[in-house]
C-alpha cells in the first residue's frame, strides 16, 4: 500500500480526502433488503450469517444469535489457540507432540493416533485443518495448555474476548456430549454470528492456513505406512471461485455445518451455515449468501492494522517522536456502483504526549467519515517503546537546542 502523507494542523486534527480508492459505505437501498430477505427465506441451514470480513459487519443473517451445536467448527478456536501461541513463541511449528491415550481415546473424523505416536505441531495442524482429526484436535489442546480441561477453560475465555455472546466449549474437537469441564449437564454451543467472529479471528492466519485449507489431498507419512488426509470440504473449495477456507462440522445432533470463507479482488467475505440437512444444501445456503455479497458489494481497507499512518511528537522522550499505527483495520464496506471521492480520513492525536510511552499505548484515533457520518474508526497506537530522559539527557538537550538556536 502506497504511504500515506499527513499535514499536522495547530488542532491535531489531520483530514486528508480519498480518492481513487472505490465506492462509499453501502447507504440504505430499498433493493437490498429486499434482496437479502429472499436469501434468508430460502435458507435450509436453521441458522445463517453473510459477514464481511473488514468492517464485521453482517449482511444477511438467519437466526444469527441462536444456541446451536457447531461440531467440528469448534476447531476453529483449537486452531486459533494453536496459531496465537505460535505467534506468541510458547510453542513452534517443529514441536514434537507425543500422543497421549486420552487424546487417542476420540472417535469421528481421525487420524487413528496411538498412545506414543508423535507428530509435529505442524502436522497436527495440518490433520485438523484439512481431515478435521478430533484425535490430533486434542493432542494440540494438550501440547499448548497441558490437559484438554485448561485448554478448553482457554477457549471460552478467548471466546469471550472476541464478543462471542452465545457459546459455550465442553471440548476440543466439537463431538457431541463429550465434556471435559467437569459441570454436570454442560453443553457445547455456539451461534452463527459468533462463529463468524472466530472465523474473522482465526483469518488472521489466512497465509499459515491457506495452503492446507485449500489442498483436496495429502498423506501423513507414519511408520506402518501414510495415513489420507482428505479436506472435508472439497465440496466448497472445488466448487466455489475464490473459495479458500474454512471449517466444515457434522454430528447428528448439528447436522451438516459450515465457515466458508473466499476472497475476490482483496474482498473478503465470511459465510457460516448451521445445522443444513445434508452436505450438497450447505454447499448450496453458503454459494447463495456468497454470491448475493458479490453481486452487491465490494470490501475495501483503507488502512490495514499495524501500517504507519504518522507520528506523534513525544516530550521528555529519549526519541523526539514515535510512530503510530492503526490498531485494528481500517475498512469500508462498499456498495458497487458507488464512488468513495467524498470520503475524509481524520487523525486526531493527544494534545500532549510524554515518556515514557510503551508499545501498543493509544495516542490518537483515526476515522473515515462522510460529511457528519462516521464509517469507520479505530485506536492511532505507538508501535515502539520511547523511554523518558533522565535529568543529564533532558540538560543535554536543551542546550542542544539552545546552541541550534
Amino acid at each position: 500500500m502506497r504511504p500515506l502523507r499527513y499535514f499536522l494542523a495547530p488542532s491535531l486534527t489531520i483530514i486528508l480526502l480519498i480518492s481513487q480508492a472505490g465506492v462509499v459505505l453501502a447507504a440504505s437501498d430499498p433493493l437490498l433488503p429486499a434482496m437479502a430477505a429472499a436469501i434468508e427465506e430460502n435458507l435450509n441451514a436453521k441458522a445463517a450469517v453473510l459477514m464481511d470480513m473488514g468492517t464485521k459487519q453482517i449482511l444477511v443473517s438467519k437466526q444469527p444469535d441462536e444456541r446451536l451445536p457447531i461440531a467440528s467448527v469448534t476447531k476453529l478456536m483449537t486452531m486459533l489457540l494453536v496459531l496465537e501461541a505460535i505467534e506468541e513463541g510458547r510453542i513452534s511449528y517443529n514441536d514434537v507432540i507425543t500422543a497421549t491415550p486420552h487424546a487417542c481415546s476420540y472417535g469421528g473424523s481421525q487420524i487413528y493416533l496411538e498412545p506414543g505416536e508423535q507428530f509435529t505441531v505442524e502436522e497436527m495442524m495440518m490433520a485438523v485443518t484439512i481431515k478435521s482429526a478430533n484425535d490430533a484436535a486434542v493432542a494440540l489442546a494438550e501440547h499448548v495448555a497441558g490437559s484438554e480441561s485448561a485448554f478448553v477453560a482457554a477457549m471460552n475465555l478467548r471466546a469471550q474476548e472476541l464478543g462471542m455472546k452465545n457459546t459455550n466449549f465442553i471440548n476440543a474437537c466439537g463431538l457431541d456430549d463429550i465434556s471435559v469441564t467437569s459441570k454436570p449437564g454442560d453443553k457445547g454451543y455456539s451461534s452463527a454470528r459468533d462463529v463468524a467472529l472466530m472465523s474473522a479471528a482465526v483469518l488472521k492466519y489466512q497465509d499459515q492456513l491457506k495452503e492446507w485449507a485449500t489442498t483436496r489431498i495429502t498423506y501423513l507419512q507414519r511408520a506402518r505406512g501414510p495415513i489420507e488426509l482428505f479436506n472435508t470440504n472439497h465440496r466448497f473449495i472445488r466448487g466455489y471461485v475464490g473459495a479458500d477456507g474454512l471449517k466444515t462440522g457434522l454430528t447428528d445432533k448439528a447436522q451438516w455445518c459450515l465457515s466458508a470463507t473466499a476472497e475476490r479482488d482483496g474482498f473478503r467475505l465470511i459465510a457460516v451455515v448451521l445445522g443444513a440437512p445434508s452436505d450438497e444444501l450447505r454447499f448450496q445456503d453458503v454459494s447463495n449468501l456468497l454470491n448475493y455479497g458479490y453481486a452487491n458489494f465490494n470490501g475495501r481497507i483503507v488502512v490495514p492494522a499495524d501500517t504507519e499512518v504518522t507520528t506523534a511528537p513525544v516530550n521528555r522522550g529519549q526519541a523526539t517522536e514515535v510512530p503510530l499505527a492503526a490498531k485494528t483495520d481500517l475498512a469500508v464496506l462498499l456498495k458497487k456502483g458507488e464512488s468513495l471521492d467524498d470520503i475524509e480520513q481524520h487523525i486526531e492525536l493527544q494534545p500532549a504526549v510524554f515518556a515514557p510511552i510503551a508499545a501498543g499505548d493509544k495516542l490518537g484515533v483515526i476515522t473515515l467519515r462522510k460529511g457528519d457520518d462516521i464509517l469507520a474508526q479505530t485506536d492511532l497506537i505507538a508501535t515502539q517503546d520511547v523511554r523518558k530522559l533522565g535529568f543529564f539527557g533532558t540538560l543535554v538537550r536543551f542546550l542542544q537546542e539552545w546552541i541550534g538556536r
